[in-house]
């Protein structure tokens, strides 16, 4: 008996010392994810900048973008990690899956850019904000999670956030129309589709060959569509700039902290976070490009960021401190 009481007691210690530094891990990987969100929401505005300032379409944006990210990311880590980056030619199974995950990447822009294309840039953030639930119902379906309280909560939270935000509480402002529907639904299916099947090669081989090698391949396949090399030439000082920042930012920098967010946070709850991205980008508008802020955008925000300060709670000190307390009463 007093085995079984000394043995309970080292678990609960265990338990009591891990459940911290799981707090800590998700709100590092909420703050990466955060951090992608601003990085994709400034990409918006830039890339709204050149459809409106130059002549590029959206599969010469893509491919193009694609490519020269992944070139720049395998250059850079050929250099500083090289056997971390190669390491995954060993394996066919994970090089068939770092190319799916490319065309997943290549599939959800077109049609994201595209949902945008037959309507406006707000209905197809609503799109972008179904992705956490529809990866949630997902999981739920496989068997592999059910659905918490505060992920339910949190869902519909940033949905009607961003509704509100986008619509500026005009909700007949959305062009609806059956192209936009269908292919912000293939978004969305894609969308979801590589914010899970991703997460086991990041997890076997680490997140530096999954990005470089599957915006690489993605970009290949989008550019032999329509080889835009001459388009970069059209573009103007601040054009050039803002193709730029959707290359280092708005693509190398945020693919990289969304997947490496995925080590630490299940993927309903990433994009959750992610949801951020249309509300950065309207304060990227706000500041950029002459964009108001009215009472509806208010309170859209204050709902966004209400969602990710309810994920941020962490219940590892909650629960350390309810243990310690049924300890004293035991």
């Amino acid at each position: 008996m007093e085995k079984t009481t000394t043995a309970a007691v080292a678990a609960q210690d265990i338990n009591n010392t891990l459940a911290p530094q799981k707090s800590r891990g998700a709100f590092f990987g909420i703050a990466l994810a955060s951090l992608a969100s601003v990085f994709w929401g400034g990409m918006g505005v830039s890339v709204q900048y050149l459809f409106e300032n130059s002549s590029i379409q959206p599969l010469e944006l893509v491919g193009l973008r694609l490519l020269t990210a992944g070139f720049l990311l395998v250059a850079i880590n050929f250099a500083v990690a090289r056997k971390v980056l190669m390491a995954p030619f060993s394996s066919r199974a994970a090089l068939f899956g770092i190319a799916l995950s490319g065309l997943e990447i290549l599939g959800g822009h077109l049609t994201f850019f595209l949902a945008i294309y037959y309507s406006n840039a707000g209905t197809g953030a609503i799109f972008l904000a179904l992705v956490p639930l529809a990866a949630g119902f997902y999981l739920v379906l496989r068997g592999k999670k059910s659905f918490t309280r505060k992920e339910l909560f949190c869902c519909t939270l940033a949905f009607f956030g961003v509704l509100l935000l986008v619509s500026k509480g005009n909700f007949l402002s959305f062009d609806l129309n059956w192209q936009a529907v269908f292919w912000g639904l293939v978004c969305v299916g894609l969308s979801t589709v590589y914010s899970i099947q991703p997460k086991a090669l990041i997890d076997k081989w680490g997140v530096i060959p999954v990005v470089s090698w599957g915006l690489l391949f993605g970009g290949i396949v989008g550019f032999s569509i329509t080889m835009p090399w001459d388009v970069l030439f059209t573009f103007n000082l601040a054009g050039l700039a803002a193709f730029l920042f959707i290359v280092v930012f708005g693509t190398v920098a945020a693919f990289w902290l969304y997947l490496e967010s995925l080590k630490y946070l299940s993927p309903v709850i990433v994009g959750l976070v992610v949801c951020l991205e249309p509300l950065s980008a309207f304060i990227f508008g706000v500041a950029f490009m002459g964009l108001k802020l009215g009472l509806a955008e208010c309170l859209g925000i204050a709902m966004v960021l209400a969602n990710v300060v309810i994920l941020s709670m962490g219940t590892g000190p909650k629960k350390l401190g309810k243990r310690k307390a049924a300890q004293k009463d035991g």
